[in-house]
């Protein structure tokens, strides 16, 4: 376990480096007399798809990645192979689509096999659950010379126990992984649940209600997190943003590109973005999955921040109205 005085001088180092990050960039503003340029590395959740049968995993694989692909996004896909076999007679099909991925020229991570909750799994059963889901994804990647260096964990828990999120960091250590963090989080999957079931249904009322919110709360969510990036670092992190492979993004990550754009975020690789020095700050352990932005916060003994933005509620109502109905 890291001792007070040794986790003081990882924090203080890191500060230091952070610092001289904010005084080059202010610097630089100050010549230029522009704002501050955005960066900002994209993640996808939950490979091949988040949910659906073969079908409609090939339609979302499809659609997203023509959309990364048209906007030169060089996105990392993390995945779940416990997703290939779910299914007698589909393994092959399914492997096909995370090949899409690294034919368009796109890096694939490893989110565990199962999506494996730690909250509720031992240490041992999910540290095999990490093993069992690298065996295609490494093999996808060795085809195009590459190595499988990221992983992202599930639900974004880090570990219930500090014993038990220091297990998992040696674990993927001595691996070889790099942890991919996540600082503007988001409640995608609320809408794309909402959206698909609609979606299953024909209530195609519905779809257009949730779609017209779906890329205003992602606006939302980055505003607050630029604001959370400000006022606990100085400066605007070089954020990683995470969604899922999933119905909305198919339909709607243009529209997502376009806000970003909009607010001045070039695209950048996932290794360019861990490059800025907060990403070496120490992060508090977490019970639950929150931006590392919060973590980092919460590391240095400020309070947890309350005000990150609910989903609207009539978009949560319908959520919860169809879960009830599956």
């Amino acid at each position: 376990m890291m001792s007070q005085g040794h986790a003081l001088f990882c924090w203080l180092t890191a500060f230091c480096l952070v610092a001289v990050g904010v005084t080059n960039l202010a610097a630089q503003n100050d010549a230029t007399g522009a704002k501050p340029r955005r960066f900002v590395a994209v993640t996808f959740d939950d490979l091949p798809a988040q949910r659906g049968n073969l079908a409609k995993m090939q339609q979302i694989t499809g659609k997203v990645i023509k959309s990364i692909v048209k906007h030169k996004i060089p996105a990392v896909g993390f995945v779940n192979e416990g997703k290939l076999y779910t299914q007698k007679g589909e393994v092959d099909a399914r492997i096909a689509l995370l090949r899409e991925w690294t034919n368009a020229g796109l890096e694939l991570g490893n989110h565990t096999y199962s999506h494996i909750n730690n909250q509720t799994a031992a240490l041992s059963a999910y540290q095999d659950d990490i093993v069992r889901g690298e065996t295609v994804t490494r093999q996808l990647l060795q085809e195009k010379g590459l190595k499988l260096r990221y992983f992202r964990h599930p639900f974004l828990f880090t570990g219930l126990t500090n014993d038990y999120k220091q297990g998992i960091e040696q674990f993927l250590a001595a691996r070889d992984y790099t942890v991919a963090p996540v600082t503007i989080d988001n409640s995608d999957y609320i809408y794309a649940y909402t959206y698909g079931a609609a979606q299953k249904r024909g209530d195609t009322a519905t779809m257009k209600r949730v779609a017209d919110g779906y890329v205003p709360h992602m606006e939302t969510m980055c505003d607050y997190f630029e604001k959370v990036s400000r006022e606990s670092l100085g400066y605007e992190v070089k954020q990683i943003l995470l969604v899922h492979a999933n119905e909305i993004n198919a339909e709607y990550f243009d529209d997502m590109v376009a806000m970003l754009k909009r607010r001045g975020y070039e695209f950048i690789t996932l290794e360019e973005a861990l490059k800025d020095p907060a990403y070496r700050l120490p992060e508090a352990q977490m019970k639950w999955g929150l931006s590392w932005l919060h973590r980092w916060m919460l590391a240095k003994g400020q309070k947890m921040r309350t005000d990150e933005p609910d989903v609207p509620k009539d978009i949560m109502d319908l959520y919860q109205a169809a879960q009830r109905q599956q």
